[in-house]
């Protein structure tokens, strides 16, 4: 006899309860928040954020630096001929421009604006990917309802179809019937195939938006009214428009430039060399012709930007009211499927006794069939449709997931 010893067996129960753990772990489906976060790590927005939120670090660096630009270095030699043989004259001067009153701190402003307007978009672009994650996971549940729904009945299709077989051959019904039932049977199972192919369609599409194997369970709760982020977008897009122009009007000319130099000077025929010190002051002069157009393209950019805040603002209310009719007529469209599918199960079951009792014929056992099945598939879609609506309210008042 073998002894017994308890801790191999405690051992294989814990790893086996951790396996069947983890394979739960691995098979729940993920959440809509998940599924968005997943669907955004994919985006171009999100590969391109870095490299925009390291542009207008180095814009935000540029204003706040003392000077409008990199400072100039130039150099100059001169030699002298003739009477003047022997003579030599060089000269170093570095200059660098300087801001115009107004304007560096238009330009911080502008990048702030700038940012702002990058944050706004990044939410607005995240609550689109929201949007067609609530769409595709509508998809594949109602797309697996109906898959399930056709293996049922294809499976219900068979039964019947084997016990119509035994009464032809039992001499309880005509030839006929087992030919109505092989009929339904391929019917049911053609339906079945389509639903199979719907659903693969669904989940294809699914995984190319999110990468994710499964698609998330469409079980969101009303979430709270707020501040629209496609509003939010475009008034953050006409904020920068406006800083853009104030950028344009405080720019009216180049930037004055302040140089120092050094002048070394050599007169030859033996003459000692002298230094000197040149300071400078360069002043360009502005004018419309230089900044009139800019000006006016920023005003017309303000125009466009104000006006598109008007169409998402007519465009957030409409979508709302839209929604919210749209989900009481979705739930009470699924109270009345499901009245629909209790009468049809109802009469079903009392037809399907009667044709096992032999009082009632087949082809109104399989027109009960069809109708209940009918039924079935009416509540589960109009189920699925009041989820999907209330998706949609959540997705007109901007809330994510």
């Amino acid at each position: 006899m073998f002894p017994f010893s308890p801790r191999p067996r405690t051992a294989a129960l814990v790893g086996a309860l951790a396996l069947a753990c983890s394979v739960g772990a691995q098979t729940a489906p993920p959440t809509l928040r998940e599924a968005v976060d997943a669907a955004w790590a994919l985006s171009p927005q999100a590969r391109a954020l870095a490299s925009r939120q390291a542009e207008l670090d180095a814009r935000a660096r540029a204003a706040g630096n003392f000077l409008a630009g990199p400072p100039t270095v130039s150099l100059a030699h001169k030699t002298g001929r003739g009477a003047a043989s022997g003579a030599q004259e060089t000269e170093a001067e570095i200059s660098a421009p300087l801001w115009q009153p107004r304007l560096r701190s238009a330009t911080a402003a502008q990048v702030e604006a700038d940012r702002a307007s990058l944050s706004a978009q990044v939410a607005a672009a995240r609550l689109k990917l929201a949007s067609d994650a609530r769409e595709l996971a509508a998809a594949a549940a109602l797309a697996e309802v109906e898959r399930e729904l056709a293996s049922r009945k294809a499976s219900e299709a068979q039964a019947l179809a084997a016990d119509t077989e035994r009464r032809v051959k039992a001499g309880e019904s005509a030839r006929v019937d087992a030919l109505r039932a092989s009929s339904a049977l391929r019917e049911a199972e053609s339906a079945r195939a389509a639903a199979e192919g719907a659903l693969a369609r669904s989940l294809a599409n699914w995984r190319a938006l999110t990468g994710l194997a499964q698609p998330a369970a469409l079980d969101e709760a009303q979430g709270p009214v707020g501040e629209h982020p496609l509003a939010r977008a475009a008034e953050a897009q006409a904020r920068a428009a406006r800083s853009r122009l104030e950028v344009a009007e405080a720019d009216r000319r180049d930037p004055m430039e302040v140089g120092v130099g050094v002048i070394r000077e050599r007169p030859g025929g033996g003459a000692p060399t002298e230094s000197s010190v040149r300071l400078s002051l360069r002043v360009p002069l502005g004018g419309d012709i230089r900044n009139g157009a800019r000006i006016a393209a920023a005003r017309a950019e303000l125009d466009a930007a104000e006006a598109e805040l008007d169409a998402a603002r007519r465009q957030v209310g409409s979508e709302r009211e839209a929604a919210l009719a749209e989900l009481e007529s979705a739930r009470r469209a699924e109270r009345l499927a499901t009245e629909r599918e209790r009468f049809a199960r109802a009469a079903q079951e009392l037809i399907a006794k009667s044709h096992r009792l032999g009082e009632t014929d087949l082809p109104t056992r399989l027109r009960a069939d069809a109708e209940r099945f009918e039924a079935e598939l009416a509540r589960a879609r109009a189920s699925i449709e009041a989820r999907r609506a209330l998706s949609k309210l959540n997705q007109a008042n901007g809330a994510m997931p």
